[in-house]
């Protein structure tokens, strides 16, 4: 049990170098502050906020989340205070070094840090495994569509599940990182029909769908956004289609997107039905399913 001083402690480091860590960097400042586009929601405008003399955040892409480092964790990441202290345990300098603010105020404008894949494979690795699995996602399954990458930043490496797209990028997610290598696109997967097109925000709504119908593969083609913002360059595929199963949150940003495939003149299904109590696919399997 840590105390009281050592959570204190652990609370100085600076959120700037946790972020720096999973390859976000700030765009621009606004007078004291640091601005980034958001670690948890997919957004055109950078709307993440933090205050390096403060050591605070405050996303105003999504529901005006705001706190110190530790919840900053908790809030990325979906795991509780303890598991944030480890990861925090993990950052902390060897020693009594501390951690300074020097040049913090001074961030480049427009600087984005780019991941350098430098391996793909087959899952294997078993924490990835333990993490798809804590998904609610079995291995055969992920197995398929799921590689694992290895990447670097800023001459550290890391590893995470790989979900490519068309362009070659791959979005990464582990336990404690979700992010994407550049270039971000959608991902179309063939099937035999030519009918019906299934549409998902992001990988795990798609995995989640084939788990809770107990498939390795849907019979009809399928979109997988990994982005509302990339709908506009899916609609000439899905208007190619006589119906669209839409599998979107159920959110407001899900409904508006629904709506606007509707004003495209697509005749769309809205599946968000099959989990009716829960923001997406995954959390309703994941609340759900035992498996």
């Amino acid at each position: 049990m840590r105390t009281k001083e050592q959570i204190e402690q652990l609370k100085t480091i600076p959120i700037t170098e946790y972020l720096s860590q999973q390859g976000l960097q700030p765009v621009k400042t606004n007078g004291a502050e640091l601005v980034y586009y958001s670690p948890k929601n997919e957004e055109h405008t950078p709307s993440f906020f933090v205050n390096p003399q403060k050591n605070v955040f405050h996303d105003f892409s999504g529901l005006g989340e705001q706190g110190d480092i530790i919840r900053l964790i908790q809030y990325i990441t979906g795991c509780s205070f303890m598991q944030a202290i480890d990861v925090l345990e993990a950052l902390k300098p060897e020693g009594n070094q501390s951690f300074s603010f020097s040049g913090q105020n001074s961030a480049p404008t427009n600087q984005q840090t780019t991941a350098e894949i430098i391996t793909i494979q087959p899952l294997r690795n078993r924490a990835l495994i333990n993490y798809v699995a804590s998904r609610k996602i079995s291995y055969a399954i992920a197995s398929i569509y799921l590689k694992e990458v290895y990447y670097r930043i800023k001459q550290k490496q890391y590893y995470a599940v790989g979900f490519g797209n068309e362009k070659g990028g791959f979005e990464l997610r582990s336990q404690h990182f979700q992010g994407g290598t550049s270039p971000k696109w959608f991902t179309y997967l063939s099937a035999q029909s030519t009918v019906t097109i299934n549409l998902f925000e992001g990988v795990f709504d798609f995995l989640s769908c084939c788990q809770l119908f107990n498939t390795q593969r849907l019979k009809n083609p399928t979109i997988v956004l990994n982005s509302l913002s990339f709908i506009n360059n899916a609609l000439p595929i899905l208007s190619e289609y006589a119906m669209v199963n839409a599998f979107l949150d159920n959110d407001k940003s899900g409904k508006i997107a629904l709506e606007r495939l509707k004003k495209e003149g697509l005749n769309v299904r809205d599946c968000s039905h099959y989990y009716p109590n829960s923001k997406d696919f995954n959390e309703h399997l994941m609340n759900n399913y035992i498996t």
